[in-house]
């Protein structure tokens, strides 16, 4: 069995990526078109609920920074959606495979017996599996892939 990418995830993160990166265009936008179209002193009231400024130039300062600060939101949102969609994709690209005698990960074959330890800590909690193996060791997420609960129940077996 192949473990494959827990849909419910996907679309979570998905969604999450996405909206991270429509409010990423939408402070862009503000900050590009919206903020230098208006005139300072509009802008400042438009923020501030309908005060004035105390003076122009304190409103074109206010209009500067805000525009920058538009900017800065924008790239933080861009950079949050490519961490998010960076986890999807990682979980995505993911490839474990079992059978009854053994199983496949990061293009190797490992038979049951080459499991030195299992971490259940988090299993009952989070659906986390951790494998010692004589290489190195794999984290399995009954969140992140489907099949990881089957996983768990064949090594049980032994």
């Amino acid at each position: 069995m192949k473990l494959t990418l827990n849909r419910e995830f996907a679309l979570r993160y998905g969604a999450v990526a996405l909206l991270f990166l429509g409010l990423a265009g939408w402070f862009g936008y503000d900050g590009a078109v919206t903020y230098p179209a208006k005139d300072a002193e509009a802008l400042y009231a438009d923020i501030h609920a309908g005060e004035k400024p105390d003076s122009a130039e304190y409103a074109e300062q206010y209009k500067r920074t805000a525009i920058e600060r538009q900017f800065q939101f924008a790239a933080i949102l861009a950079l949050a959606s490519l961490i998010v969609g960076g986890v999807l994709l990682r979980a995505a690209r993911f490839a474990f495979e079992f059978t009854d005698t053994g199983f496949r990960w990061n293009g190797r074959d490992y038979a049951f017996a080459d499991i030195l330890e299992v971490d259940r800590s988090r299993w009952e909690k989070k659906g986390i599996l951790k494998l010692k193996l004589k290489d190195g060791a794999v984290t399995l997420d009954a969140w992140h892939h489907a099949g990881v609960k089957d996983f768990a129940a064949r090594i049980n077996k032994d």
